[in-house]
């Protein structure tokens, strides 16, 4: 009996701590741009045709730059998968590609640096964790969806 009892009391704690592991991993994440960008809301189609690079420049004529976290970044898997149509390992290849003529695809470490960068860099998008949003920066509408909203494209769950 006491055998049954460990087991049951060893698949509940592997199941927990998967949960907490998939929670970590599943994070929210925004599309972000400079506070004093024009931009406001921007369709899922165009913003994967932009990371693609099939589309260059916004409307205003700005060439476009997204700032990510790297690839291989747990958090970044389903965003990758998302924007890119990607693996980690098929998305490197992609920015390496798409960095050829242009700087198009900037990679940092932070959630920091990717802000500074975001502000200081025309036309350019990131993609950060909800939970890092500051004042300097202003969260884009993705198909007319804010991140914790319903249906909203690069939600972690």
């Amino acid at each position: 009996m006491s055998g049954r009892l460990l087991r049951g009391f060893a698949i509940v704690c592997c199941a927990a701590l998967f949960a907490v592991v998939a929670a970590a991993v599943a994070k929210n994440m925004a599309v972000i741009t400079s506070a004093e960008s024009k931009l406001s809301d921007v369709p899922m189609a165009d913003l994967v045709k932009y990371c693609k690079g099939t589309t260059k420049a916004w409307p205003d004529g700005k060439n476009f730059t997204i700032v990510m976290k790297n690839p291989d970044a747990p958090e970044m898997h389903g965003v990758l998968q998302k924007l890119f149509g990607a693996s980690p390992a098929e998305a490197r290849a992609a920015i390496a590609k798409l960095n050829e003529s242009r700087p198009t695809v900037k990679v940092v470490e932070s959630d920091e640096e990717l802000l500074k960068t975001v502000e200081a860099t025309p036309g350019a998008i990131g993609i950060v964790d909800v939970y890092s949003i500051t004042s300097s920066v202003k969260v884009l509408r993705i198909d007319g969806k804010l991140p914790f909203d319903v249906g909203y494209a690069l939600k972690g769950n």
